[in-house]
């Protein structure tokens, strides 16, 4: 599930928001009225994805400026008079216009959700380019235990990467914790 962050320049209006969200099963994890606020939240959250919705103003900066600060994986949803909406300039952002049907918000919203974790599950699929440093360390990771505990190569790759998904460190620091036990 995708975190969302709702933020308004009134308060009474992001909390409208959050409470229609919550209803319908959405994960909010921060209401704000200002940009800062807006930041903070995602620097305290864990998770790499997230979804801003917003006014068009916040009580210290617009929606541009913000989206200019938000990091890679997060995507904003703009909500605005449809006049406020036409002015905006182009740029990749969901755009809802007020007063809304609340079905119609909460289709777009599902979508857009969807989409999300569609990217993230790609992305996770990827295989992750290792520096030299990284592939170093694990293949003397895998050295160590080849001798330590008479495991072939493709032993001790796969305990290493058992070893990281029971413990929920990479198999980098995964090497790095045999070489330190070990080494």
């Amino acid at each position: 599930m995708v975190s969302i962050i709702v933020a308004f320049k009134k308060q009474t209006d992001a909390a409208n928001i959050r409470n229609l969200l919550t209803r319908f099963g959405y994960n909010v994890v921060g209401v704000c009225t200002s940009g800062a606020a807006v930041l903070q939240v995602i620097d305290q959250m864990i998770d790499s994805d997230g979804m801003i919705i917003c006014g068009c103003r916040l009580t210290d900066m617009d929606y541009y400026e913000l989206l200019r600060y938000l990091p890679e994986y997060y995507q904003m949803v703009v909500m605005g008079s449809q006049a406020a909406l036409d002015q905006m300039e182009y740029v990749d952002v969901l755009k809802i216009a007020l007063p809304m049907k609340t079905q119609v918000f909460i289709n777009n919203i599902e979508i857009l959700e969807s989409t999300m974790m569609r990217r993230r599950k790609k992305r996770r699929e990827m295989p992750r380019n290792r520096s030299g440093e990284e592939k170093i360390l694990i293949d003397q990771a895998k050295s160590i235990l080849m001798v330590a505990k008479k495991y072939t190569e493709e032993e001790a790759h796969r305990y290493l990467q058992k070893t990281s998904m029971s413990n929920g460190t990479s198999i980098v620091e995964t090497a790095q914790m045999v070489l330190d036990l070990f080494g």
